[in-house]
């Protein structure tokens, strides 16, 4: 017989009843809690419901997409791109947010589990923290990280950030910036971090004076209108904003336009995803990403099976607007640095 409920929750030191709250990622349960009761059913390789049997034997048709914050509009549009992908192959694919949170990420991870869903598409909250919830997943299904990335040993689906970065930082120097600062960097965020890394290395490149990023704990339009906020308080204002994605963008041009300063006559401003319709409204020249191909990269490499681990990187375009140049004229209001 195999392990069973009661023995997850004797583990952890709880009732059943919260054992099972705890696994199904329902409310009422502290995070210490949860983190025992994953902790015990990892230990214990507790299979809900024969769940990792039945995956072995039949096909659900349904896919699992967990993401880190439904409400940015970056991860709909991946979710578009797989949806319009897997309905021709007649396969649904169930959302989750994991609210940027590793404990919410595990839970769940073991709700989709016990959905019986073929496979796992993950956006991962944390590089490091959350390795655990997925390798536990890769027990049971396939997993393909997507964007962000906390396994080396599965298929990994991303963009060239550090491409982006350059051409954003080139671009700037070429309207007059003398001076930059990134605004938003989330150290658990790894296609941030490893913007702002490239932003360190192009100011270098192309003689920017280069002011330290200005961390939050999220990539927000509230986190945007703080780091500015404390960037006006501090001293003079660079000459060039970069900002870690276009919501901490729309918080920065908020900040600025209150204070009296206008973009691109006072500062010169850009935004990284390219999401409709914040992007277009404000005029933000940004980074363009590819995101139904990203979804359609994802389902391509679930359908083609592999030993090894598979990485694919795509390339993003940069979109000049507004914020960052004066003379548009001709060109639609925005203009298309190609991709290589």
């Amino acid at each position: 017989m195999g392990t069973t409920l009661a023995d997850v929750a004797s583990r952890a030191g709880v009732s059943v009843a919260t054992a099972s709250r705890a696994l199904s990622g329902k409310p009422g349960v502290s995070a210490a809690t949860r983190l025992a009761v994953q902790e015990a059913s990892r230990q214990l390789d507790y299979q809900p419901h024969g769940v990792a049997a039945s995956l072995r034997t039949r096909s659900t048709g349904v896919l699992g997409l967990l993401v880190p914050d439904v409400t940015n509009p970056f991860f709909p549009a991946i979710m578009q791109g797989l949806e319009r992908e897997f309905a021709k192959h007649d396969k649904a694919v169930v959302l989750m947010d994991t609210e940027e949170r590793v404990d919410v990420e595990a839970a769940r991870v073991e709700a989709l589990l016990r959905r019986r869903v073929d496979a796992l598409i993950v956006s991962p909250v944390h590089p490091i923290r959350s390795a655990d919830a997925l390798r536990h997943a890769r027990r049971h299904v396939r997993v393909i990280q997507i964007d962000r990335r906390t396994l080396d040993d599965a298929d990994f689906v991303g963009v060239d950030h550090a491409w982006a970065i350059t051409k954003v930082v080139e671009h700037l120097r070429r309207a007059g910036a003398r001076s930059a600062t990134f605004v938003g960097f989330v150290e658990s965020n790894l296609p941030i971090v490893e913007r702002a890394r490239a932003y360190r290395q192009a100011c270098e490149r192309y003689d920017l004076e280069c002011m330290p990023p200005l961390a939050s704990e999220r990539a927000d339009l509230p986190a945007g209108r703080a780091l500015v906020r404390r960037l006006l308080a501090s001293g003079p204002v660079p000459d060039a904003i970069m900002c870690g994605n276009d919501l901490v963008a729309a918080g920065a041009i908020g900040e600025l336009r209150e204070a009296g300063l206008s973009c691109p006559d006072d500062v010169l401003l850009t935004g990284y995803d390219d999401a409709a319709p914040i992007a277009e409204i404000l005029g933000l020249t940004t980074v363009r990403q590819p995101l139904s191909d990203l979804g359609r990269e994802a389902a391509r490499l679930l359908r083609q099976a592999s030993e090894a681990p598979r990485t694919v990187m795509l390339t993003p375009a940069v979109i000049v607007r507004s914020t960052s140049a004066h003379d548009l004229n001709g060109s639609g209001g925005e203009l298309l640095m190609g991709a290589r």
